[in-house]
C-alpha cells in the first residue's frame, strides 16, 4: 500500500500522488521518517554550530573593542562566596553559650513547674492513672534538657579560649598584611594586562599564598576568610 510521506497517510493501489500535497507517494513510510529525522538533526547540528559561531564571533569583537564591562564588587562576592566556608572560634562561642543558657533555662524551669505539680501547688487536668506516666516522661525529659545545658555550657568554656588564641592570631595575620603586603608587591606578581575579574582572582591568590608561607599551621579557610578585608585595605584606600 502507498503512503504519502508528508501526511503519512495510506492510499489504495493504484494512486501515484497525495491528493492534499501533491507529492508522489512512496511504497515504505520507515525509509522516509529514517531520512526526515537525519535531515531535522542535520539542520539543528548546522544551526547551533552557527549560533555558537556568532557568539562567539560577538564576544572576541566585544573584547577586542573594550565594551565587556565587568562590576568589580560582583566579581569579588562570588570569589568569596566560592572560598570554603569558615565560622571564626568566637562566633561559635557565641553560639553554643546561647544554646547551653537556652537548654538550662528550659529544663530549670521545666522542672520547677514539674516540683510544684508533684506538690500540688500546681493542678494538670490529668487522671491519677496516668500522673506517674506523665510526671516520668516530662520530668525526664526536662532533667536531659538541664544536662545538656550544663556540658554545652562546660564546651563553651572550651571554645572561648581557643576563641581567644584564634583572635590573637587573626590580629597577628591582619598586622603582617599590613606591614608587608603592597600593591607593588602584589602586582609585580600579576600580568597588568588581564581582564578585571582575572586581575582580581590573581591578586587575591597573591596575597593567599604569602599568608599561607607566613603562618604554615593557620587554617586555611580563615585565610580565605581574611582575604577580602585585606583586599579592600590595600586596593580601596
Amino acid at each position: 500500500m502507498p503512503f504519502c510521506p508528508k501526511c503519512k497517510y495510506e492510499f489504495v493501489d493504484g494512486i501515484k500522488k497525495c491528493n492534499e500535497w501533491g507529492c508522489d507517494l512512496v511504497d515504505n513510510l520507515d525509509d522516509i521518517t529514517n531520512e526526515s529525522d537525519e535531515e531535522i538533526m542535520d539542520n539543528e547540528n548546522i544551526i547551533n554550530a552557527e549560533l555558537e559561531n556568532a557568539n562567539l564571533g560577538e564576544t572576541y569583537e566585544s573584547l577586542e573593542d573594550g565594551n565587556v564591562s565587568v562590576d568589580k564588587e560582583d566579581e569579588e562576592s562570588r570569589f568569596m562566596s566560592s572560598a570554603k566556608t569558615y565560622q571564626k572560634l568566637s562566633d561559635k562561642y557565641e553560639d553554643v553559650k546561647s544554646s547551653a543558657y537556652t537548654l538550662i533555662l528550659v529544663g530549670g524551669v521545666g522542672l520547677f513547674v514539674m516540683i510544684l505539680q508533684w506538690i500540688n501547688v500546681i493542678k494538670f487536668p490529668i487522671s491519677s492513672q496516668t500522673k506517674w506516666l506523665f510526671n516520668s516522661v516530662l520530668g525526664g525529659m526536662f532533667i536531659i534538657f538541664l544536662a545538656a545545658g550544663i556540658v554545652s555550657f562546660m564546651h563553651a568554656k572550651k571554645v572561648k579560649i581557643e576563641a581567644e588564641i584564634e583572635d590573637k592570631l587573626i590580629n597577628k595575620i591582619n598586622q603582617f598584611a599590613k606591614e608587608n603586603i603592597t600593591k607593588e608587591i602584589i602586582d609585580k606578581e600579576v600580568p597588568q594586562d588581564d581582564p578585571v575579574e582575572i586581575l582580581f582572582f590573581n591578586r587575591a591568590e597573591v596575597i593567599k599564598n604569602i599568608l599561607m608561607h607566613e603562618f604554615e599551621d593557620a587554617d586555611e579557610a580563615l585565610i580565605d576568610e581574611l582575604i577580602e578585608n585585606i583586599y579592600q585595605s590595600i586596593y580601596e584606600e
